[in-house]
């Protein structure tokens, strides 16, 4: 089967979305399946290296218009034979190439997120419409998109999954090293990364290391500083994807401590759990409850509620014991529920279904 994907980015450009492409495609080609993906390379993004398994066709932009990028030449690139196209939401650019696309084949579209423009909803309306199956990763993505409204008989849920293998080697932290906390993202508002430093004020034992860039970065140093905290927090940026696996070593535990929605899943929640990392996170109404089970493979903590944080990264710092039980069981949990095996298959047998072959 010939599955081409309209993307936004791909490897090594980071993030939740191009994790998910990634995986799906070199899963798909492991398959022995023909998975291309038409993706944007931006100014600035790492230079793609060598791990690539499926086809990737990389489109210079020349700017980026809003939250969207001009890449003129992706349009025509993306009017290649398929079986199956599968777009991923949201990408203005991916919608307005398939509404000029000649084809006929059937459109898969994932919904990561609801566009944040009312500007860029018309095209990725009629994508929705086009579609013959939407996919998301949580039953949570259904009940908060506006934009799905009138199309949930045509929705399956199928989880989001990580290379498990890629994890599994990673070394529990080194011994009698003082308690570590571990942050992976972006460092934007809603990240909550103000509150995790407040948090980590009340908890003197512990250290952390934030690894991620992005605009909000000069404004946290300085609150680091202000905090006195400073000498416990080591800012890394933006770090090679194949290199988190050392950073993830160093640490005993993972902290999400997002205040909005905008965290509609938690890729990096899969890869500490799959590290036999436990995970803290907020109590956002999103797919990310979906994933970190509290008592099961983490804590949960109020939204914007740095004393319960601190008071939760306190008790995974003080209690080991806990700590390699939330480990465990959140090892088990992503080899049972959240592998590229498994979401895989799951899109295979849905390629099939809209192509009427099973």
């Amino acid at each position: 089967m010939r599955i081409l994907q309209l993307a936004k980015y791909y490897w090594p450009h980071s993030g939740g979305m191009e994790r998910v492409v990634q995986g799906l495609a070199e899963g798909l080609a492991d398959r022995g399946h023909e998975a291309e993906v038409i993706a944007v390379t931006a100014f600035g993004d790492p230079r793609p290296g060598q791990r690539r398994r499926a086809a990737v066709r990389r489109h210079w932009s020349f700017a980026p218009v809003g939250s969207q990028e001009l890449a003129p030449t992706y349009i025509p690139a993306a009017w290649r034979r398929a079986d199956v196209i599968h777009l991923h939401h949201p990408n203005s650019l991916a919608d307005l190439t398939y509404a000029l696309r000649p084809s006929l084949a059937p459109l898969v579209v994932t919904q990561h997120a609801d566009y944040g423009s009312v500007k860029y909803k018309l095209p990725g309306w009629y994508a929705l419409r086009s579609a013959e199956a939407i996919v998301v990763p949580t039953k949570a993505h259904i009940a908060l998109s506006t934009e799905l409204k009138g199309f949930e008989e045509k929705v399956e849920v199928i989880p989001f999954g990580i290379d498990e293998r890629r994890w599994e080697l990673v070394p529990p932290p080194p011994p009698g090293n003082p308690p570590k906390a571990l942050f992976i993202g972006q460092l934007v508002p809603w990240k909550g990364v103000d509150f995790l430093l407040r948090a980590l004020e009340f908890v003197p034992e512990l250290r952390l290391d934030v690894v991620g860039d992005g605009p909000e970065r000069h404004r946290l140093r300085t609150l680091a500083d202000a905090l006195a905290v400073s000498d416990r927090v080591k800012w890394w940026g933006e770090y090679p994807d194949e290199d988190l696996p050392r950073r993830m070593a160093d640490a005993d535990f993972l902290v999400l401590p997002s205040v909005t929605v905008q965290e509609m899943f938690g890729m990096v929640l899969l890869e500490a759990m799959a590290a036999r990392r436990p995970v803290i996170t907020t109590a956002v109404p999103s797919g990310v409850r979906e994933v970190n089970v509290p008592m099961e493979t983490g804590l949960e903590v109020p939204i914007r509620d740095a004393r319960a944080l601190a008071d939760a990264m306190r008790v995974l710092a003080e209690d080991a014991g806990l700590r390699q039980k939330l480990g465990a069981q959140g090892h088990a949990r992503v080899k049972e529920r959240f592998t590229v095996d498994r979401m895989t298959q799951a899109h295979l047998d849905l390629y099939a279904k809209v192509r009427g072959t099973k």
